[in-house]
């Protein structure tokens, strides 16, 4: 979302300033250059070492610093690279100083330097938001074009239910994204992918599975991530978490059916991108009738090899799409499969669409399979079909969202 964007996060004395590790470690999980600046306060409450540790950058608390010796001039070389400048929690003594020209310490003097877009996000007790002198800053620094986010209503740190709770990382990542002008067309909804190609075991060390690397679902995730949306990444592969999600780890067919009715009613899009076995393993035996193997099912220990022939019995594995299709509720979703065939490819897909219930249905063959790069097509319900040129999974993520 934020990639080629560098942001400097202030933060100062509140309470709140615990959130603050939140949003700077989502902002750098989103891919922006994040710079901590901190008041001595907030030191007290966050060490700047977590900041450093979150941020992958030197945490600025005094321009004098010998960490910032190969800076010159800080305060004015970082806010001239920065897109943005945020202060979060946003103190009435800071808001007091920036509405009247004071640049005392790191935090105030980068602010007073910063050419660039500013925003504060206020969190104080209900008495000192409302308070007169506090009131007519918050109005003088909107002239002065500050942006403002919050505060909102909510439990403060003194137990009052009042205002003056700084926002949520979430919605400040929100706000930021939508200042910076970046596509946000999936803010507020709620996407649920599945990606990968499931495992179902048939010993201790033995599975049957397909060649899904789970990459087309990861960037679907990633993309819908990135144009605003809350996503639910339910996944049997082992590619690294993308962006700021954390992944629902499944294994089998039985599992990811499980996780995906666990977050279906949450969810408005669903994508049923994963490669989910057909067959699952029931039982085995060998050629003699001799054997002490004799019908095995699922073994806790690895199955030894011998001589004998060894034939395994499969089942069907439950079909997740049909079972999500006929949820009471499936009217309020968008439902999106993926059908990759050998032969009649658009038939078959046309078919599936059909057969599902489905709102869109995304067709590959498996040329396409394990690479970075897909050759695909998108019918709708209407069965219009888009046709597409081998691209790379991620610019075809955001294709699809475009369909969605």
């Amino acid at each position: 979302m934020f990639h080629g964007k560098t942001i400097i996060v202030g933060v100062t004395g509140g309470i709140a300033a615990y959130k603050s590790c939140d949003l700077v470690s989502s902002l750098k999980k989103l891919g922006a250059d994040v710079w901590v600046v901190m008041t001595k306060e907030a030191a007290e409450l966050v060490t700047p070492l977590t900041f450093r540790t979150l941020s992958g950058n030197l945490v600025i608390t005094s321009l004098f610093s010998e960490d910032l010796s190969t800076i010159p001039v800080p305060h004015i070389a970082l806010t001239d690279q920065a897109d943005l400048f945020i202060i979060a929690p946003c103190t009435a003594n800071v808001i007091g100083k920036l509405a009247n020209g004071i640049a005392d310490d790191p935090l105030t003097t980068m602010a007073m330097a910063c050419p660039k877009l500013k925003i504060l996000a206020p969190a104080m007790n209900n008495n000192m938001w409302t308070n007169q002198a506090v009131l007519e800053n918050v109005q003088k620094l909107s002239r002065m074009n500050y942006e403002l986010i919050g505060p909102e209503v909510g439990r403060l740190a003194c137990g009052t239910n009042d205002i003056g709770r700084m926002s949520e990382p979430e919605d400040i990542i929100r706000f930021i994204a939508r200042k910076l002008n970046l596509k946000q067309d999936f803010s507020g909804r709620q996407i649920l992918v599945t990606a990968g190609g499931t495992r179902e075991a048939i010993d201790a060390v033995r599975y049957i599975s397909n060649r899904s690397s789970g990459k087309m679902g990861y960037a679907l995730a990633k993309a819908a991530r990135e144009r605003g949306a809350k996503v639910t990444l339910v996944s049997s592969s082992n590619l690294p978490a993308p962006l700021d999600i954390s992944p629902v780890k499944v294994e089998s067919a039985d599992e990811m059916l499980e996780a995906v009715l666990d977050y279906y009613n949450q969810s408005d899009t669903v994508v049923m991108s994963a490669a989910v076995a057909d067959f699952k393993y029931v039982a085995a035996n060998f050629s003699s009738p001799s054997s002490t193997h004799g019908g095995l099912k699922t073994a806790a220990t690895k199955i030894k090899k011998t001589k004998q022939t060894l034939q395994l019995q499969l089942e069907p594995t439950q079909d997740i799409l049909a079972m999500v299709s006929k949820q009471k509720n499936r009217k309020d979703k968008t439902l999106v499969g993926f059908a990759l065939e050998t032969d009649d490819l658009i038939a078959n897909a046309k078919k599936k669409l059909k057969e599902k219930d489905l709102d869109l249905i995304v067709a590959n063959d498996p040329s396409t399979f394990d690479g970075e790069q897909i050759k695909y097509s998108i019918i709708d319900r209407k069965g219009a079909v888009s046709e597409y040129p081998r691209q790379p999974k991620d610019q075809a993520a955001h294709v699809i969202l475009n369909h969605i």
